[in-house]
Formats: C-alpha cells, structure tokens, sequence
C-alpha cells in the first residue's frame, strides 16, 4: 500500500501545480484594461447593444480575446453596417470600432461616446466613424465616364521584367478598388490587396475612382508595385475602413499610400495612424480636397502627409481645389484621361487625379535611389527643389509636380 501511494505521488504533486497555476492565471490582470474598466465596458456594450471589432489586428487579436473572457464582447450579428464609434485606446495599444446593432443618430452616437470616455479610462479618444460620401466634393465627377472604349494615348509596353527585391516600389492605392484586369497595368504588378467593406481580397470597383487613380500612377512610374485597399463602393465607406486599410498597408510594408480621399472634420484616430506610418517611413500623398476652402480636409492636413492641390496646365488653381500653407505641392488635375473599370478610358478632374501625379514623382525618386530608404523630409525636399513655383495666386509659392 505504501509503494502504491508514492506511485501516485508525482502525479498528485503535477495536478496540485497546474492547478495552482490555473489560479494564478485566473487572477492574472488584464492586458489592456483594468477590471472596472472591463465591467464598465461590458455593461455599456450590452446596454447600447455594441458589437466590437478590433480595427487593427483583426486576425486573432488579443484585445478581441480579453473582451471575450470577460464578456464584454457582444456580436450580435448587426445587418448592414451602421454607424458607429472609432475608440483610440491610450498609449499607442488599439483602436476598437464599436458598432450598434441597431442605428443611432449622430446626436445619440456623441452621447455614448461620452458615456464610454467618462467611465472607461482606457479609452483615449472616442469618435464618430465619419461617413465618407460619395456625392460630395470628395469626388469630383465633373467628368463622366467614357460611354464606349477608347484606345490608349500610347502603345501599352510589354510586361516588364522587374527585380521586386531591388527595384519596385511598393504603392498603396486606398481607394475603390481597382479593376486589376485592365491594360494600362500591363507593365506594372499589381498585387493581392484587401477590401475592408467585404474582408476579403475581391479588389471589384463599382466605382470607378480607384482604377482611375491607379492608372496615373501606373503610367507616370512604370515599375511600381500598386496594391489596393478598397474602402469604399457605391454604398460608401468609413473611416474606419480607412484605419483598417491604412494597417494592413504598414503590415504589408508599403513604401508610399496615395490617398484620393478625405475627411471633413479631424480625427485622432487617423491623425495617429498618419504618425504611425510617418515613424515607420512611409510616405503618404494625399488630395488637398475639392472644396475651393482654406481648411476641412483630412488626412492631408496633418503635418506628416504631402498635400497636393490641383492646378490646370498654366499653373493655375482649379476653383474647387483647396488651398492653404498646409499644402504641400500643386499637380495637374484638369480633365485627366485613366483607365476606368472594363477596359474603359475616360476623363475626371480634381485633387484625387493631382495627388497620383505626385505619388507617381516620388516612386520615381525612390527607385532613382534603389534604396527606397529616403525619409518624407527628403523626399519633401526634393520635390520642391526640383519642380518650378507658381508664381501669384492662391497657390503662390506652391512647387508644381509633373
């Protein structure tokens, strides 16, 4: 009986340890949040009938998973996609979007972000996800599609042959989508991207927009790499697609995002993840907007972007165009000729053209270098020094890429 017992006796001495690790675990604090935070949380989520998502790391996201073991996770499975809340937690550690089940105004919405700022002190900033529209100066279809397919201003080169370890550069196209299949990427590659509106890789642009972006980049930089972000369709999008794009761009290691949008009021949210990217030496090129105003466009106004207003081909400014100390540089942007989805061609006019004429210029600075390692200041830089100023007017002052 007695060597029974010492038989059993390793046994029981393992069982005993994993239990009391099991109990140090279970009393282990929180990652991300304090335990009255978490109570808080997964009061106000079930009060408000919040479902969340992690916007940054959607893939087995530790933040998703604390909230879930402490039941402050509610996916109720939302039909549509209604607006709801873009919450920056402090210190650099997330951002969460908080969307109801059921919609709420915009009045509503900026009640319960108050309520979620005041009782959780995690939670830095807490927005709106501004909505981005379709039909306002954001896009200018002055415009309109070209009915029937024309044939392209040049013979379209053959497929190049590129070193990507050493000579491409990567490019962002945050936009639509992109209609990857046309022609005037055949001496381009254009990579596997995401679209944040479905989760999935189907780069579809019911749009237009970002295949007539990614044209002008394709044919002013021959040798980039373009990968889309598709944020918006014909529905809309957000800025929380946007923020999500934006990450998965930095997690894929792009070099420069063009970003033919914008907001009409500022966003924490977005004016960090611009830093984020600053800080990993991305470039960002953004539309200055087309809304003939001195202020109210972002992510172009933030320091570390390169703002590009629209001028016509006498260095004028378009009416529409933005204008301000905060724009950087000036670019065409007067009824531009690009492809458009199905094989089509066809002319738009605005900063969202303007901006891929200077995202174009700095891939061709990059790849001058082989290096891609010159930093926005240098970059910056060189686009002023090397490009003629306009001389009077709003733009005065302003450096004219081409």
């Amino acid at each position: 009986m007695k060597n029974t017992w010492y038989s059993f006796l390793p046994l029981l001495l393992v069982t005993m340890l994993a239990l009391a690790l099991g109990v140090m675990e279970s009393r282990k604090e929180p990652d991300f949040f304090s335990a009255n935070s978490l109570d808080a949380l997964r009061e106000l989520n079930f009060e408000h009938q919040m479902r969340v998502d992690d916007l940054l790391n959607t893939e087995d996201s530790l933040l998703v998973s604390e909230l879930v073991q402490a039941n402050a996770f509610l996916d109720a499975g939302a039909s549509g996609y209604p607006q709801g809340l873009v919450v920056s937690l402090s210190s650099d550690r997330g951002v969460l979007l908080l969307q109801p089940v059921e919609e709420l105004s915009e009045v509503e919405l900026q009640t319960v972000a108050g309520e979620y700022k005041e009782a959780i002190p995690e939670f830095e900033e807490v927005e709106i996800d501004q909505e981005l529209d379709l039909s306002s100066p954001f896009y200018d279809w002055n415009f309109p599609f070209i009915g029937e397919k024309e044939e392209p201003a040049t013979e379209v080169a053959p497929v190049a042959t590129v070193d990507l370890a050493e000579e491409t550069i990567q490019v962002a196209v945050i936009d639509s989508g992109v209609d990857i299949t046309h022609e005037i990427f055949a001496n381009v590659q254009v990579s596997e991207g995401w679209n944040t509106l479905e989760d999935n890789d189907n780069m579809y642009d019911d749009v237009g927009h970002g295949t007539h972006v990614a044209g002008i980049i394709a044919s002013d930089a021959p040798g980039v790499e373009i990968i889309p972000y598709k944020i918006v369709d014909a529905n809309g999008g957000k800025l929380s697609n946007v923020l999500e794009a934006m990450a998965k761009a930095l997690g894929d290691d792009v070099e420069i995002m063009n970003t033919s949008f914008g907001l009409s009021s500022p966003s924490y949210a977005l004016e960090a993840m611009v830093e984020r990217a600053y800080e990993q030496g991305v470039i960002i090129v953004s539309a200055a907007g087309n809304n003939a105003a001195t202020t109210g466009f972002y992510p172009a106004e933030y320091a570390h972007t390169i703002a590009v207003a629209s001028v016509d081909t006498a260095g004028n400014k378009l009416p529409k165009s933005n204008y301000g100390d905060w724009v950087d540089v000036a670019a065409y942007g007067y009824h531009v000729r690009s492809s458009l989805p199905d094989g089509q061609y066809g002319y738009k006019t605005g900063t969202s053209q303007a901006a891929p004429v200077v995202t174009a210029a700095v891939a061709r600075l990059l790849l001058s270098e082989h290096t891609g390692e010159l930093t926005f200041e240098g970059i910056l830089s060189a686009l002023k020094a090397s490009n003629e100023v306009i001389i009077g007017g709003e733009l005065a002052g302003t450096p004219i890429i081409k």
